[in-house]
């Protein structure tokens, strides 16, 4: 399983290759704010909620591809959240960087509506620390998954001007991914080398999750300014430990088209 997975990741980065060689249409760049809620129970047994900044870079092209029907889509998901415990008296501290391609199949002719639907493969490294931890104070977060991609879109007319009402969907649906055993210390898999299936099949069973980015895209001079709301819902059960983050994010930035709306 292991190495079909790798030949299909090849196959997506390959096709990555072809794809980035026609004219970008779109560049976005947005800033959020909002909450978080993260539990591991490599960790502690307990959810930690608090604050969380995000950021998003995202590009898109179309290509020519299938008759010019595909489009090539890069994101990069940053994100650091600082939550407590329900006590309030133990802090942690999460974060890290995904980052995505994704190729679409694009369903034109549909009038003010446009749906897209497809693959993408994306990779994501990240850490917890808990600040009352001795001997095991941090988490890694490490995976490379293909996932599931839709995205649909309305456009409408305010006046004289177009705006963009957009929504994105990705559900991980298999892959690879690093966890300890429940009590393994990083200690024992990396300087011991008692390796103990450390790295796991991920799916869509093990690991059911779902990222959401609702935007409204409103034009301002030659560019977008683009809100919107981001929600990741992130769960996994891998060696017996539990894991879950679960952010919400009101976002704001700003939008450049290369073609007309």
């Amino acid at each position: 399983m292991r190495y079909t997975l790798f030949i299909i990741i090849e196959a997506l980065l390959a096709i990555c290759a072809y794809a980035q060689t026609d004219s970008l249409r779109m560049h976005s760049t947005l800033y959020g704010f909002g909450l978080a809620n993260v539990l591991d129970s490599y960790l502690s047994p307990y959810s930690y909620k608090g604050i969380e900044a995000r950021i998003i870079r995202q590009t898109e092209r179309r290509t020519r591809m299938w008759g010019g029907h595909i489009s090539y889509h890069t994101q990069i998901d940053g994100n650091a959240s600082y939550t407590k415990n329900p006590a309030k008296n133990v802090k942690e501290y999460a974060g890290g960087i995904r980052y995505s391609n994704a190729w679409l199949y694009n369903f034109d002719g549909m009038g003010h509506w446009h749906l897209a639907a497809g693959l993408a493969a994306s990779g994501y490294a990240g850490v917890i620390y808990n600040d009352r931890n001795g001997n095991n104070p941090a988490q890694g977060k490490l995976d490379v998954m293909v996932d599931l991609a839709g995205q649909a879109s309305y456009r409408f007319r305010v006046g004289r001007r177009h705006w963009l009402a957009r929504y994105s969907l990705a559900i991980p649906f298999m892959g690879v991914a690093f966890s300890p055993q429940y009590g393994q210390s990083y200690y024992e898999v990396f300087s011991l080398k008692n390796y103990d299936h450390n790295c796991v099949f991920a799916n869509f069973v093990n690991m059911p999750s779902m990222r959401h980015l609702l935007s409204l895209d409103i034009p301002v001079g030659h560019n977008h300014l683009r809100l919107g709301y981001a929600a990741e819902l992130m769960q996994t059960k891998f060696n017996g430990i539990r894991y879950h983050s679960y952010s919400h994010n009101f976002m704001i930035g700003f939008t450049k088209y290369f073609i007309r709306l």
